[in-house]
């Protein structure tokens, strides 16, 4: 899936690179390549973001500094701005070597142990829950 022109994918790496640089070993927005494919992934997954998003792009001039259109977009169009660093911020992370150079492996999957396994009812946490007795609401039904 193709959402964004060439133009728009090129400023978002530049504003993407203003917002996430290279710094501490962590490559720039561009540097690990997430203003291609993650994007689209996570647009796919966020349809919602797109046209705040194509707007903010649209709204940045070729020749703009990228920080002084970050800086105007949070004045003029703080939704469009917080769309881009959702988009880049959420595409970096997705990034397999970015998630190599964090550590980070994924979601795992971390039984409770023996210790932590009924945590739940120290302290009465859920005694109000047990009290209220069982309640169920028919969602099919207004």
């Amino acid at each position: 899936m193709n959402t964004l022109t060439d133009n728009q994918r090129q400023t978002l790496g530049r504003i993407g690179d203003s917002l996430i640089p290279a710094a501490l070993g962590m490559p720039s927005f561009t540097g690990a390549e997430a203003q291609g494919e993650m994007v689209d992934h996570v647009l796919a997954l966020r349809p919602e973001l797109l046209n705040d998003l194509r707007r903010a792009l649209d709204g940045v001039a070729a020749d703009e500094d990228a920080a002084s259109a970050t800086e105007r977009l949070n004045r003029e169009d703080p939704e469009a701005l917080g769309a881009i660093g959702l988009v880049a911020s959420s595409a970096y992370y997705l990034m397999p070597g970015v998630r190599a150079i964090m550590g980070y492996k994924g979601q795992e999957h971390r039984p409770a142990s023996a210790d932590e396994e009924h945590d739940y009812l120290r302290d009465n946490l859920l005694q109000a829950v047990v009290d209220r007795g069982p309640i169920y609401r028919d969602p099919g039904v207004e």
